[in-house]
Parts: C-alpha cells; structure tokens; sequence
C-alpha cells in the first residue's frame, strides 16, 4: 500500500478518529487506525473500541498502491504531527513495514493485515432523523454532568433521548441530579417511519465524543437508530455506538410540585460565588468529609460559605427571595455544575426544607426550549 497525503487532510482524519482508540484493551488490533483503500484515491480511517467507533472517508492527494492495514494509532499521529508541512506519504510493504516519510525525514513502524480488525456492526438503521449540530450539541452539554459514571442501574449511566415530532427531550439522572431538556426544532424523519417518534439511551461515554464531532461539525446531522447501535453520520464521518437497553425510570414521580420557599437570583453571580466556594469545599475530599456549600437564605439576601480544615470562604449577594428562611447545604461541585449547565441570565431556585431537594429553572421560561434541574441537599455536619 502507498499512499500520498497532505499532512493538513491527514491530521484532520486522524484526529477524527482518535477518540474511539483504546490502549486498555489485550487486542492489539484496537490500539490502532484501520487505514483502507477504496478506489480511485478514496481512503477510509476506522477505529472501534468495541463500545463505540468512528469512521471518515476522504480524498488523499494519490493512491498509488491500494491495500488494507492496522497501523498503531497514537504513532501514527506523533509521526504525522512531527513531519514539515506538506506531502506525507504513507508506505506499507510485503513484510508489514510502515514508511511514513515527508521530504528527507521518516519514520518506521509496523502494521498489522486489516483482516485483523475486529468486526464492525451493521453501520445501518432503519429509522431515523436529521438536526441540526448546533441543536443536538446543546442538548448534550445541558445534562451530560447528571450521567453516572458506575451504577448497578444500566439506564443511568446514559442520556434518555425522545422524541415527539419537532420536540426533542433529553433526561439524565445519576441518583444525586436529574437534569431535562426541551427543544422544539426542525426535525426531519429519516426511513421508513413517517411520524417522528423515538425513544432511546445513549451512554455517556459516547456522548463526550459525540460532543467533540458536533464541535466541529456544522449544518445538520443523522442519527440513524438500528437494533443495538446509534450511528450519527456528518460530513463525511460516521460515528457508531452501543445503545443502553431497557426502559428509563419514571422520573416524572421524583420531582417535587410542593416547595414554599424559592429566590430568584442572577446566574452569573450565583456562578461566581460558587466558584469561589468550590476551592474550600473541594479540600473536604481529603478529610473523607462530604465537600458541601451552604446556603443561607434571609431577607433579600442569598449568602454562601464553606468550611474546611484549612480555611473558610464567605460570599453574599442580592436575591428575590419569597417564604420562609432557609440553611442548606449542597455537594459544591453538583451545584455548581447545574447552575453552570443552565442557560438562562436569571434563575429560579425552589425550596421547601434541608432535607428536600431543590429544583432550578430559568425565572423566565421561553415556549421553544428550556431545563430543568434537581439537586438533592447533603447533611450538614459542622
């Protein structure tokens, strides 16, 4: 195999792939790029983890000798990186021996036969839709920070998609905080169905990648749904994962409709506040101590302090505040996330007691999106 790049084409595909490559796994094959000839100068990069995978065609500058191979993905990309810019030619001969060279430099490495990539599921689905990037991108970031990372309950370790027409709703909840979504947008249907109507759960480790594709790709974007897998293909990329399987949870029964006390406040300086709180709370962690903020509400005004071994940090700031008054506490780092989550200058906080959790919405709710928050408060233990 031997193939001419331009060194701005190659890293740009390389680095499109490089998300899916794993180095914690006993298959070597999946440490690296399956790098594979199509016809004519179409070149084709996968990588699979065996969870999720990502695949980008392109036009090299020549194929002058097709071929398939395995070619360790982090060298690859170091040596592509190092080269001066221009023409890359990649070269694989007989005996497996890799040639990456760029005018007088190269490199030298080994590959593996393609046949040795593992097998890729049906990159097809019968059902689908289109959105634009921009959209889905948001709705990630609004609830990625409520996904668990280990639970003996598959479905929280995920984002539960669904989708009504135009309406799409996104939920997340990792037993501390639930986090939802809602945006009404063009969403066109894809297949065989004719009504848009989808429910499923993406898990969160794909998500992340999902989020660095939807970065840099712009206009719409297909999500085709097939048994097991979602597939989101833009531009020239495919990008593939494992469903979660099994029903979500009725969250609906969880959220509160009963809070007296709620304080309106401005989201930045709220955020502000927080941040400063997080670097005393965070310092619990090493004491086994749960890292919380408390929250102070009196009169019309909202005031925030954490404690630690080390030190302590104070901080107040002006409030709208209707009800009782009310001392609460909060795993620092959970509040803030939301609070930093939600998209809204001016926020909405209810209450009912220290015990019960609070939820968070925007003060003005718009008709064609929105999110909504729920926080469960610590003890207080000082």
């Amino acid at each position: 195999m031997k193939i001419i790049f331009s060194k701005d084409d190659l890293l740009e595909n390389l680095t499109s792939v490089m998300g899916t490559v794993t180095t914690k796994n006993t298959i070597t094959s999946l440490e690296g790029v399956l790098v594979e000839t199509l016809g004519g100068n179409t070149v084709r990069f996968s990588t699979y983890d065996m969870n999720k995978g990502t695949r980008t065609t392109f036009e090299a500058l020549e194929v002058i000798e097709e071929g398939s191979y395995i070619i360790n993905a982090q060298r690859f990309m170091q040596f592509a990186r190092a080269m001066n810019d221009g023409e890359i030619t990649l070269e694989v001969d007989q005996k497996f021996a890799v040639t990456i060279s760029s005018g007088n430099a190269s490199f030298q490495l080994y590959a593996i036969s393609g046949a040795d990539f593992p097998s890729l599921p049906e990159l097809s689905g019968d059902r689908g839709f289109e959105i634009a990037s921009d959209v889905l991108k948001d709705m990630i970031g609004k609830v990625s920070h409520s996904i668990a990372e280990n639970d003996s309950r598959p479905s929280l370790c995920g984002a539960y998609f669904t989708i009504d027409g135009n309406v799409m709703r996104v939920v997340s909840c990792d037993s501390y905080t639930l986090s939802k979504c809602f945006v009404t947008c063009e969403i066109s249907s894809i297949g065989e169905t004719e009504t848009n109507r989808f429910s499923f759960i993406l898990p969160g480790h794909a998500l992340g990648e999902m989020n660095k594709i939807l970065t840099e790709k712009k206009g719409n974007v297909k999500i085709l749904l097939a048994r097991k897998h979602a597939i989101l293909k833009a531009d020239g990329l495919l990008f593939f994962t494992r469903l979660i399987d099994g029903e979500y949870f009725d969250y609906e029964r969880i959220i509160p409709h009963d809070q007296t006390i709620f304080v309106t406040c401005d989201r930045a300086r709220l955020m502000s506040c927080l941040d400063r709180a997080l670097l005393i709370a965070e310092e619990k962690m090493q004491s086994r101590d749960k890292s919380f903020v408390k929250l102070d509400i009196r009169g019309d005004k909202l005031y925030i302090t954490s404690t630690s071994f080390s030190g302590r940090v104070s901080d107040e700031m002006p409030c709208i505040h209707e009800g009782d008054d009310l001392m609460i506490a909060f795993n620092c780092r959970y509040l803030l996330n939301s609070i930093r989550a939600a998209d809204a200058d001016t926020l909405k906080l209810s209450f009912r007691s220290v015990t019960q959790a609070v939820t968070i919405e925007a003060a003005e709710p718009k008709e064609d999106e929105g999110f909504f928050y729920m926080l469960l408060p610590v003890r207080m233990n000082d």
